[in-house]
């Protein structure tokens, strides 16, 4: 069994990629199709299957993704105003320093990416209640996560982006994506180069979780 095969492995070093993504190297419809067939095995409400995914793989398309999605960062970050730089709320996180220029990476290259996934769900969250969001992302969570574990486990990876959704009705109109569903993010598909990744710093299972109560220091320093 090689580590690519072994499931805690997987699990523990999938990584968001964007630097070590290769721009070069095509990659096969067929193997994102197969990708695509093992993240369809996913729990999602009532079994109802009410996802869709948008796949691009045409380079002028591509170009086009790549100018809007530009905008929408220049949008994103404009929206924090102070908070940038050491005011960032996770400027304080190990790693954190590495995380601005992957991000300008990909903002530089997307265009020469090979392949752009956008799953959607049927339906909308404005207004919704608590339970039809919840519902709505847990139909949809898992399928993503699993697409990206099954392209790790063929040498390929992706980034969890989710900053074009400031611009998501140019989204829309450019992929003919009708009204009434949601975007949930948009993922870059490439080889990597590579396929050794590392476990990322976390918060420890001891500061993450209690038993039978929430017992955790809020905000103002109370506990429930």
């Amino acid at each position: 069994m090689t580590e690519l095969n072994n499931a805690e492995y997987v699990l523990t070093t999938t990584r968001s990629v964007r630097k070590r993504l290769d721009l070069e190297r095509p990659v096969e419809r067929a193997v994102v199709e197969e990708c695509l067939d093992i993240a369809l095995q996913a729990p999602n409400g009532s079994n109802l299957n009410t996802w869709k995914w948008v796949l691009v793989d045409d380079a002028a398309t591509i170009g086009k993704i790549a100018e809007l999605y530009n905008l929408a960062m220049d949008d994103f970050i404009a929206s924090l105003g102070e908070a940038t730089g050491d005011n960032y709320q996770g400027a304080h996180i190990p790693g954190f320093e590495n995380i601005g220029d992957s991000v300008d990476y990909l903002r530089q290259h997307l265009a020469e990416v090979p392949v752009v996934a956008f799953p959607l769900l049927a339906g909308r969250t404005e207004g919704a209640s608590v339970f039809y969001q919840a519902s709505m992302w847990g139909s949809i969570l898992q399928s993503v996560w699993s697409f990206f574990l099954a392209l790790r486990s063929r040498g390929m990876g992706s980034a969890w982006t989710t900053a074009h959704l400031q611009r998501e009705q140019e989204f829309a109109e450019l992929l003919g994506i009708p009204a009434e569903y949601t975007q949930t993010g948009l993922f870059p598909v490439a080889y990597t180069l590579g396929t050794e990744f590392k476990k990322a710093w976390r918060v420890p299972v001891s500061e993450m979780a209690s038993w039978n109560h929430f017992e955790f220091s809020t905000a103002g320093g109370d506990h429930a």
